[in-house]
């Protein structure tokens, strides 16, 4: 799937310096969405990896929410029926809203596999929603994920 080689050329992408939110990468996916350089950049990179496999995202924004918002109703699927090609969204009790995003890679023994910017290594400690690189994660479904499918 297009997007999801699109995702992994990203993996070695790091923020310089570690936990300034910027990068020549990030920069980029920052402006193409309209958000100022040093922003949180998980939808700039999800929305860049989109752009760059010819689909086209629900929203152009920075804001994880707005691209919840932007999807229509049945297009938003529970986590369980995550599929590759799929966006995960994450949402945050603490927010009352949902404010991270990447890309469902597939599925593994019932888990979600993603590609994620803006986010840790796995065995990293810290906040995986304001990370410093583009990393691979694995999820159990669960009431605060949300799958947004791409209308065809």
């Amino acid at each position: 799937m297009r997007v999801l080689d699109v995702a992994r050329g990203y993996l070695a992408v790091r923020e310089a310096p570690r936990g300034s939110n910027r990068s020549p990468e990030i920069d980029r996916w920052l402006r193409a969405v309209g958000a100022p350089l040093a922003s949180p950049w998980c939808a700039a990179f999800v929305y860049d990896c989109l752009i760059e496999a010819g689909l086209t995202p629900p929203k152009k924004s920075g804001r994880v929410q707005d691209w919840v918002d932007a999807t229509a109703e049945p297009n938003r699927r529970p986590a369980a029926e995550a599929v590759a090609g799929d966006v995960l969204v994450f949402y945050f009790r603490s927010l009352k809203r949902y404010a991270h995003i990447g890309l469902v890679t597939g599925r593994d023994a019932g888990a979600i596999t993603t590609i994620e910017g803006n986010t840790i290594a796995t065995d990293d400690k810290g906040d995986s929603r304001a990370g410093y690189g583009v990393f691979e994660h694995r999820f159990l479904p669960s009431p605060n994920l949300l799958v947004l499918r791409l209308a065809a």
